[in-house]
């Protein structure tokens, strides 16, 4: 981890929450959150950027500091971000970390805090809390910059920023309609832990079986370092990006000592015959007088290399010719 801080610093913004390695033996660490989707486990405190990068990493260890003044997640928004206060950035965070007292601290520390924020923190204006609003109004408060705002959706969704005022701009998407900034940042910005936490799913090697100390080093190799190194790699090279599947096969492959080969884009046209027979596509028969259509193996196959199993079966094209000899579906051009 020391390592990946020292690869990328951040830019502008921040994001911190929490995530959980599942594990349901007897351990003392052990946690439960129910808004999770695996609800028993080791909960690990995030810092990533915006897009995906795991900046810091740190297992929950039954106990937290505290700074005077402050509660326990504001101290532990101080504890992972220490690094990067003083200079200007901007932290999201939900409300299980926000409160007024944290964004006074971090404003002092020339830091913006965003977020949402629950109803029953201490400090908070009364005509904020106690207002009742219809579907699309919001209510507004500001003291010494920091501004508290209470929007009415579905239901009450109650903000708190200090680089946002209480202005409003339209959507975009399928319902375009007026929405307050800092609740448009904020669903903009925090997609990034999201981000982190899907892809760290993806192809993880994590079993029921192992104990919970080899369970939390592989999801830092795997679900941190190899990602935050696709990461990297694809920023560098934009014109030649790689998939996470196919960057865990490389990193395999040079463990063992075997040659990495990059495997061509397209499948290899078939070899020239030395028979007389030659390849040529003809039509598959029909059933019950209709036209049948199968996928293209050639299509199949430059999808699966890539990684991309669902796009091989939804994407590939369908056709209805197959090649004479190789008695496999081909378009057009993928038999050329």
């Amino acid at each position: 981890m020391r390592n990946c801080r020292k690869l990328l610093s951040p830019k502008d913004c921040v994001v911190v929450d929490e995530s959980m390695v599942p594990f349901q033996g007897r351990l003392l660490i052990r946690q439960y959150n129910p808004n999770k989707t695996h609800k028993y486990g080791l909960k690990i405190y995030k810092v990533t950027t915006d897009d995906g990068y795991v900046w810091k990493y740190k297992v929950y260890s039954g106990q937290d500091p505290q700074i005077s003044n402050l509660d326990k997640p504001g101290s532990v928004i101080i504890e992972l971000c220490e690094d990067l206060l003083d200079q200007g950035r901007m932290i999201i965070a939900d409300n299980g970390y926000t409160s007024i007292p944290l964004a006074e601290y971090l404003l002092q520390r020339k830091t913006d805090l965003c977020g949402t924020l629950r109803k029953n923190r201490k400090n908070l204006p009364l005509l904020i809390k106690n207002k009742k609003l219809k579907r699309g109004e919001q209510i507004a408060a500001q003291k010494n910059n920091v501004t508290i705002l209470k929007w009415h959706d579905k239901r009450d969704v109650l903000m708190i920023s200090t680089c946002h005022a209480d202005e409003q701009t339209i959507s975009t998407g399928r319902n375009p309609r007026p929405k307050p900034n800092m609740i448009l940042e904020y669903n903009n910005r925090k997609k990034g832990i999201d981000l982190s936490d899907e892809l760290a799913s993806y192809y993880s090697p994590i079993r029921k079986t192992l104990t919970w100390y080899i369970k939390t080093a592989v999801n830092v190799l795997f679900g941190v370092d190899v990602i935050n190194t696709v990461y990297l790699f694809n920023k560098l090279n934009q014109q030649n990006k790689c998939t996470l599947l196919q960057a865990q096969i490389c990193i395999i492959k040079n463990l063992l000592g075997m040659n990495v080969v990059q495997t061509p884009a397209t499948p290899a046209p078939p070899a020239p015959s030395t028979s007389q027979a030659q390849h040529f596509l003809k039509q598959l028969d029909r059933k019950d007088g209709k036209i049948t259509r199968r996928r293209c193996a050639g299509c199949d196959n430059e999808f699966r290399q890539k990684g991309e199993t669902a796009a091989a079966t939804n994407k590939a094209k369908r056709v209805s010719q197959i090649c004479n000899i190789c008695t496999k579906p081909y378009c057009l051009q993928c038999f050329q």
